[in-house]
């Protein structure tokens, strides 16, 4: 894949903050789909989630996020 900075996340549920935090991170599989280089399925973390909605850490730099909210969906344990 193609290295492209500052990359929207096409799936990504929008801002808000967490409902609900782990005490530790949770090893997660999150489905990514970037504006540029499409779907990917990354291990990662989720940090918390709200309702249907999960806090995933983003650490690829081709984001613009550290962080982004996915729907429970796109997310699998791992």
């Amino acid at each position: 894949m193609a290295w492209s900075p500052g990359q929207a996340i096409v799936n990504a549920t929008g801002a808000r903050v967490p409902e609900h935090t782990f005490a530790r991170p949770v090893p997660i599989v999150a489905r990514v789909v970037g504006a540029q280089d499409g779907e990917e399925h990354i291990e990662t973390v989720a940090l918390g989630w709200t309702g249907r909605n999960v806090y995933v850490r983003m650490t690829d730099p081709r984001y613009w996020f550290t962080a982004a909210w996915l729907d429970a969906a796109d997310v699998t344990r791992r």
